[in-house]
C-alpha cells in the first residue's frame, strides 16, 4: 500500500559523523524521494558532527530542523551548552541568518 499521501513530514536523520559521507546520504535520500513524486516538508536532523552543519543546510534549503541534548551537547563555537535552550536559541539565530541570506 502506498501510504504517501497521509505523511505530512519526512524526517532524514543521518547518522553519519564525516560531513562529505553525511551529505552525501542526505542528497540520496532527497533524490529517492524526488524521484518517488514525494513532495512533502522535510526535517533534516543531524547528530554531533553534523548537527551545526545540518541546522545551517536546513536553514539554506528552507527545510526543518531540530536541536537537542540528545543530539549533541555542544553550541556551533565548540563549547558545552548550558541546556536545550542555548542549543535552540542557537539554532534559530543559524536559521534566521541562513534565511536572510536567501
Amino acid at each position: 500500500l502506498d501510504h504517501g499521501g497521509r505523511v505530512l513530514r519526512v524526517l532524514i536523520e543521518i547518522s553519519e559523523q564525516t560531513l562529505d559521507e553525511a551529505f552525501q546520504v542526505a542528497d540520496g535520500i532527497e533524490t529517492v524521494l524526488a524521484r518517488a513524486g514525494i513532495r512533502r516538508s522535510i526535517l533534516l536532523h543531524g547528530e554531533n558532527a553534523t548537527v551545526w552543519p545540518f541546522v545551517e543546510r536546513a536553514a539554506a534549503r528552507n527545510l526543518s530542523t531540530r536541536v537537542g541534548l540528545e543530539d549533541g551537547k555542544h553550541l556551533p563555537d565548540g563549547s558545552v551548552a548550558a541546556g536545550n535552550a542555548a542549543l535552540v536559541a542557537a539554532a534559530v539565530t543559524i536559521y534566521r541568518a541562513g534565511r536572510l541570506r536567501r
